[in-house]
């Protein structure tokens, strides 16, 4: 009888150990995230992994791992991966739509019998964001800094354009903040950049925006919080702007060259005509006049002759 509550006690242990919470992990956007897959990966010949996001979305799945034979069959999505060792998950680049539950399950398959274990992990991303909002009037801009990815506390926050502070009044809230700016406070090309001091950590988030006189604009992050930013269209028109002068001009200079090389085989057809005509009256002059040569030295002189008359 003890012996059984012992075997039930042993395995509600196990069904602890193995539906475990890895815990969250908080990172920041742009940064990469390590998330741990909780089996005993040492022991497997051949696995099955499949790490799932939200309970709807497998972002890696690797229905056949053998480190016995070296086989591996599987694929994860962009900026996914696993490590086919300790099967943990790296996610590259971390954007804000990362964020959410992620589950490991794991089937050993060899050696037998199979055994089915799964863990989960949080993943929290931070990170500041902003964004361009519409305006009513062409010449103003209003822009939105928002703290996002952790707790509501107090936060300051600080503008600033071309590298200079902006006294201007904003509005902001315990995670946000929202500039309204009109011209000629501002032009085409600047730079703004919005500062979050997060008075919880003492950590300071950064982000900054090149404002166009379009309403998409180019959003780039301080590489002290958030590595990447996002392409805009006028980058990629300046781009294709640009291709375009250049095969414009290879076209012209294609043009020119072709005018070229015409030019001089025309003059170069010409002259050989004309040396060819004067070489031919050359000869013929010289034949003629070799020929009358000939002609009268064949001509025999007559003969003279003499009589002698004898008295």
């Amino acid at each position: 009888m003890f012996l059984k509550h012992l075997t039930n006690y042993l395995l509600v242990l196990t069904l602890i150990y193995l539906l475990t919470d890895t815990g969250a992990v908080n990172v920041t956007r742009g940064e990469t995230a390590s998330l741990s897959c909780l089996s005993n990966s040492e022991k497997f010949e051949r696995v099955s992994v499949y790490w799932i996001k939200n309970n709807n979305t497998t972002v890696c799945g690797y229905h056949l791992i053998d480190h016995k034979d070296q086989t591996i069959s599987g694929s994860c999505e962009p900026r996914f991966s696993l490590n086919t060792t300790h099967f943990f998950l790296s996610i590259d680049n971390v954007e804000f739509s990362d964020a959410g539950n992620y589950t490991c399950k794991t089937s050993r398959i060899l050696p037998p019998p199979t055994i089915d274990y799964i863990s989960y992990a949080i993943l929290h991303v931070e990170g500041l964001s902003m964004q361009r909002l519409n305006s009513s009037n062409a010449t103003c801009v209003h822009l939105l800094c928002s703290l996002e990815g952790l707790n509501p506390a107090r936060v300051n926050f600080t503008w600033s354009i071309e590298g200079q502070n902006i006294y201007h009044p904003s509005t902001s809230s315990d995670m946000s903040s929202e500039l309204h700016l009109c011209k000629p406070e501002w032009i085409g090309g600047d730079t703004i950049t919005c500062n979050a001091s997060y008075l919880s950590t003492k950590r300071l988030y950064s982000q900054s925006i090149l404002l166009t006189d379009d309403v998409t604009d180019d959003v780039t992050d301080d590489v002290t919080d958030d590595v990447t930013g996002e392409v805009t269209g006028e980058v990629t028109e300046r781009h294709i702007n640009k291709s375009v002068l250049i095969i414009a001009c290879s076209g012209v200079a294609g043009i020119i060259f072709c005018l070229i090389i015409t030019i001089v085989l025309c003059k170069y057809k010409a002259r050989k005509k004309r040396d060819g005509i004067i070489f031919s009256n050359k000869i013929y002059e010289n034949f003629s006049f070799a020929t009358a040569r000939q002609t009268a030295q064949a001509i025999p002189k007559p003969q003279t002759v003499e009589c002698i008359y004898e008295n």
